[in-house]
C-alpha cells in the first residue's frame, strides 16, 4: 500500500461541496466551518443541528433537494456523506472521471483524501489519521496528545513562534540563529518529555 502524504490544505475561496445533511455531514462541516471555503451543501433533508451550524457559516449555500452527479461540476473538493451507498458510489465514479478530489464517507477505499482528528495549541495544529481505518483510534490518540500539551500553554507556544521570527531579524548569522533556536527547542522538549514532567 502506498503511503499517504500528510498535508494541510488552504481552502479559502475554494469551492467545496458536501452532499448530505445528517450526522456524517455535520462532522465534515465542523471541520470546514472556519476554513473560508465557498461552501455548498445539498441534501434531501437536514438535521436541525446541521441547519444550525450552517447558519453560522458566512455565505454557505444550502440546497434542499436530491443531488445530481452533474452538481459536482466546478467544485475543487467534494464530501459524499449520504446514507445511500449507491449515490455515494455514483458520485465517486463521476468525481474521478472529472478529476475532482472526493471523500466518500462510507468507503475509505474510494477516498482521495481523509479527514483527521485534530486540535489546536496556539500557532500549532496537530492532526492524527488512521487513513480512514479507525476514526475512534485517531480520536483517542488526539486526546492523549491534548493532555500532553494542555490549553494553558498556548501563550508559551505563541512566544516560541514570536522568538523564532525575532531571531530572523535580530540574529544575522544563520549559525548563531540556529544555535539559539536549538537551545530553545531543547528547553521545550525537556519540559514536556522529561521524567519529572511526566510524574
Amino acid at each position: 500500500m502506498n503511503q499517504l502524504l500528510p498535508v494541510f490544505i488552504k481552502l479559502e475561496n475554494k469551492k467545496v461541496l458536501v452532499v448530505g445533511g445528517g450526522n456524517v455531514a455535520l462532522e465534515k462541516l465542523q471541520h470546514l466551518k472556519d476554513t473560508g471555503c465557498a461552501l455548498t451543501v445539498i441534501s434531501k433533508e437536514f438535521k436541525s443541528e446541521t441547519v444550525r451550524l450552517l447558519s453560522s457559516i458566512k455565505d454557505a449555500k444550502i440546497e434542499t433537494r436530491e443531488v445530481q452527479i452533474s452538481d459536482l461540476n466546478g467544485f475543487d473538493l467534494v464530501y459524499s456523506a449520504t446514507n445511500d451507498r449507491q449515490t455515494n458510489r455514483d458520485l465517486v465514479e463521476y468525481a474521478k472521471q472529472k478529476k475532482i478530489w472526493i471523500n466518500c464517507a462510507d468507503d475509505p477505499s474510494l477516498c482521495d483524501f481523509y479527514s483527521s482528528a485534530y486540535f489546536d495549541r496556539g500557532p500549532i495544529r496537530v492532526a492524527v489519521s488512521t487513513q480512514g481505518g479507525f476514526a475512534g483510534l485517531a480520536g483517542t490518540i488526539r486526546t492523549i496528545l491534548e493532555e500532553i500539551l494542555p490549553k494553558d500553554h498556548d501563550p508559551e507556544l505563541e512566544n516560541l513562534l514570536e522568538i523564532r521570527n525575532l531571531s530572523k531579524s535580530k540574529l544575522g548569522d544563520p549559525e548563531k540563529r540556529k544555535a539559539a533556536l536549538k537551545f530553545l527547542l531543547g528547553e521545550f522538549k525537556e519540559k514536556y518529555l522529561s521524567t519529572d514532567a511526566k510524574s
